[in-house]
């Protein structure tokens, strides 16, 4: 079993095993395959939402974000994977605070945006 140097922080270095690089690399992959199914969504928001009363139903910009996140969770597919296996990944593998942050970093600009829009008559 190889090691394999993984980063540097300030002059220390992180040194795991192959098998927890191929795990990270394997955990990487997933969260991406996710991360295009939530692109796709947040580009197709108008259609996938469509005239539905948001004033109504997501009072905040939070409960919103939890919807798309659940909805990410519901429409992806994968052959290896069922919707308990994606939802157990987000919530107890990457967890589900440092997913929202992360789906903020990559799309929080076009999902506020829609968001206000939506809500801007409330």
């Amino acid at each position: 079993m190889g090691f394999f140097v993984c980063c540097i922080f300030i002059g220390m270095k992180i040194i795991i095993t192959e098998d927890q690089s191929n795990k990270l690399i394997g955990l990487q992959r997933r969260l991406k395959d996710i991360m295009r199914v939530a692109s796709d969504m947040v580009d197709d928001a108008d259609r996938i939402y469509g005239n539905l009363d948001f004033c109504r139903y997501y009072q905040t910009l939070k409960k919103y974000v939890d919807d798309v996140v659940y909805e990410i969770i519901q429409t992806y597919e994968h052959p290896s994977y069922d919707v308990d296996d994606i939802e157990n990944f987000i919530y107890n593998h990457v967890g589900y605070e440092n997913f929202v942050n992360i789906l903020m970093d990559m799309y929080g600009e076009k999902i506020e945006t829609f968001y206000n829009m939506k809500t801007k008559d409330c």
